[in-house]
């Protein structure tokens, strides 16, 4: 199992701030099945960009640490933009997943800024960037304004949902809205961001348990292809994005 969005990379962003930690939390994730977690420290200015070379670095070592005490789990590099006028600017200097030249994972932009946000992803899309909107359920602007993920959607942008969303962990409307983005083909991959905080109730797996029961093993089997395909640089299993009813959105549940 692959978890693409992680704060596992030590002394970067949300993650372990020591070995020790860092070793508890990837044995939890190996517990739950994930053989490979993409480390995805936050860029979100000029001040806080980190050289491919210091995060490259570091996830070597994470490797070696893991590999001489035999946890069967590989990190993989990336990165986490913050979306924002300096985005196309900054892109270039952080890491793509995997170092694919292919998928960069987005945090949605404030509502200031947010009708710039279709302009980045076409911007992106020239330089044949795909870019992973990460955990949209959690945004009280898409809540408000759900036709703006199906646009986002429609020109292209991957979305990635929480795990901890789905489990209800981050509340009732984005458990609510995670489970109508997957309805209505507006969810392609789910994962973690697990952090040095949260890592005792972590639940990727539980989260793929939920969703079978709900949806079946198709789109579990959809969801588990694309993060193996994103590791890889590889094109995405879409269902056709529908737009959702403005009246029907997070009704009672």
């Amino acid at each position: 199992m692959i978890d693409i969005h992680t704060f596992v990379l030590p002394n970067f962003s949300k993650g372990p701030k020591d070995s020790e930690t860092f070793i508890h939390i990837a044995k939890i994730l190996v517990k739950q099945g994930v053989n490979h977690a993409v480390a995805t420290p936050v860029l979100n200015s000029e001040a806080q960009v980190k050289a491919k070379e210091a995060v490259g670095d570091q996830v070597a070592t994470a490797n070696q640490h893991l590999q001489s005490l035999s946890i069967p789990l590989e990190i993989l590099p990336g990165q986490k933009v913050c979306a924002s006028t300096q985005v196309l600017r900054l892109y270039t200097e952080s890491l793509t997943i995997n170092n694919t030249n292919k998928y960069l994972m987005i945090d949605l932009p404030d509502e200031g800024v947010i009708s710039q946000f279709q302009h980045i992803i076409y911007k992106l899309q020239l330089k044949s960037i795909v870019p992973i909107i990460s955990e949209p359920e959690r945004s009280s602007f898409i809540l408000d304004n759900p036709q703006k993920l199906y646009q986002f959607v429609k020109n292209g942008a991957i979305i990635q949902l929480s795990a901890a969303s789905i489990l209800g962990q981050n509340g009732r409307k984005a458990k609510r809205a995670a489970f109508q983005f997957i309805e209505h083909g507006l969810a392609h991959v789910i994962a973690s961001g697990v952090t040095a905080q949260t890592f005792k109730t972590y639940g990727l797996q539980q989260a793929y348990d939920v969703l079978s029961k709900r949806y079946g093993s198709r789109t579990i089997y959809m969801l588990k292809e694309n993060a193996e395909s994103i590791i890889r640089g590889e094109a995405l299993y879409k269902e056709r994005p529908e737009r959702i009813k403005q009246t029907k959105f997070l009704g009672i549940f």
